[in-house]
């Protein structure tokens, strides 16, 4: 399923929201509880100093407006960017922001205790507080503390969306990908498929016409079971395989030879579906058809070290058969080596090279991942 980014980006940003705002409040807490012993204990005289029931909720209250101010800086935070104007950024979130801020947490600060404890009046304590007190260095260090931690587990969250985001437009392309190759393939196939129909059909042969149609009949069902899943078992893209190859015997009669090596321990693995097919196409497009004599097919597969193994063989004019002017893979060999490559990455390996037959290898190497689920589908695959 593919998340909305949007609704992603908002529900990061809400958990980032409260997961800062928590941190924030117990660290607050915190220091507001050790300034007002260090004030009760420490700094005050003894004779002049306000009781220690007068510090403890005066400093919680105190430290705790800054939860008040943690919005409007998430705010600047993310609606000010260096790129977009770095004269202006800097001037807003480094000097104008943080001196508005500490003034309101100041003046804040001096209208209570100007109310509570009638000592001094307002403007004189704002002064005092902002231009005599060596504490209003700490509001501006716990600004900048909280913007930096901000912009830190914002880029954080920012990393992990653009990875789920990346992760979506690899799992897009692979089925784009594999939409390409259904549309490259079907229709040439269907093509050869309905011209030999209908050539049965003008020789009146019947039997064989039927046979044909049922095959095909076969075909398109497991073709529609397979369309919407990316992953099948070995057993299933093998019963595709053989209603494929069952139609085009009846193309090629006696001129087609398949033979399997099929370990049975890799039946239940798991393979991205329609794997085999531009593979075995690709042998009979440039392997079977050009030749006179009979052509041959050899379909493998087996365990080695964990890994599925598979291989697909024939007897044609090998690497040198395909067309130098034009690329070296035909266009199903292609999409199926980026295919493995987006799904596996280095944990793959799709090689081609010159079979002991003579003709072409294709050599496939992914992980083993057994799948142990039941087959829905009604045809059994035998191996061998």
């Amino acid at each position: 399923m593919i998340i909305p980014f949007n609704n992603v980006d908002r529900a990061k940003r809400n958990y980032f929201y409260l997961y800062l705002s928590k941190l924030l409040f117990v660290i607050l807490t915190i220091i507001a509880i050790a300034v007002a012993l260090q004030h009760y204990y420490i700094i005050s005289d003894p004779k002049t100093r306000f009781t220690l029931w007068w510090h403890i909720p005066f400093n919680l209250f105190y430290w705790w407006c800054w939860l008040l101010f943690l919005p409007v800086m998430y705010y600047v935070a993310q609606k000010l960017k260096p790129d977009d104007s770095k004269s202006f950024y800097w001037v807003v979130v480094y000097l104008f922001v943080p001196i508005i801020i500490v003034l309101i947490h100041q003046a804040i600060a001096s209208l209570v205790i100007a109310t509570f404890l009638n000592y001094l009046n307002f403007p004189t304590l704002l002064y005092k507080r902002l231009l005599r007190n060596s504490w209003v260095w700490v509001d501006f260090v716990i600004y900048f503390t909280i913007m930096i931690a901000i912009n830190v587990v914002d880029y954080q969250q920012k990393s992990k969306i653009n990875r789920l985001k990346y992760s979506q437009l690899q799992a897009r392309l692979a089925q784009s990908q594999l939409n390409a190759l259904k549309s490259q393939l079907h229709p040439h196939f269907l093509f050869n498929t309905l011209n030999t129909l209908s050539t049965l059909i003008l020789k009146a042969d019947n039997t064989e016409a039927e046979r044909m149609l049922s095959l095909l009949n076969n075909f398109l069902k497991t073709t529609v079971y397979e369309s919407d899943r990316p992953e099948i078992t070995l057993e299933e893209e093998l019963l595709f395989i053989t209603h494929y190859l069952e139609i085009e015997k009846v193309r090629f009669k006696d001129k087609l030879e398949v033979n399997e090596d099929i370990d049975t321990g890799t039946l239940k693995a798991s393979v991205p579906s329609f794997l085999l097919q531009p593979i075995v196409e690709n042998a009979i497009y440039h392997a079977i058809a050009p030749k006179k004599s009979r052509g041959v097919i050899n379909i493998i597969s087996k365990k080695e070290n964990e890994k599925l193994f598979i291989s697909v063989e024939d007897n044609g004019p090998g690497l040198s058969g395909f067309n130098k002017k034009k690329s070296k893979e035909g266009v199903g060999l292609k999409i199926t080596r980026e295919r493995l490559v987006h799904l596996f990455g280095k944990n793959q390996q799709f090689e081609l090279g010159n079979s002991a037959l003579g003709g072409l290898s294709v050599k496939i190497i992914i992980p083993l991942i057994i799948n142990n689920s039941e087959i829905s589908n009604p045809h059994a695959y035998q191996a061998g």
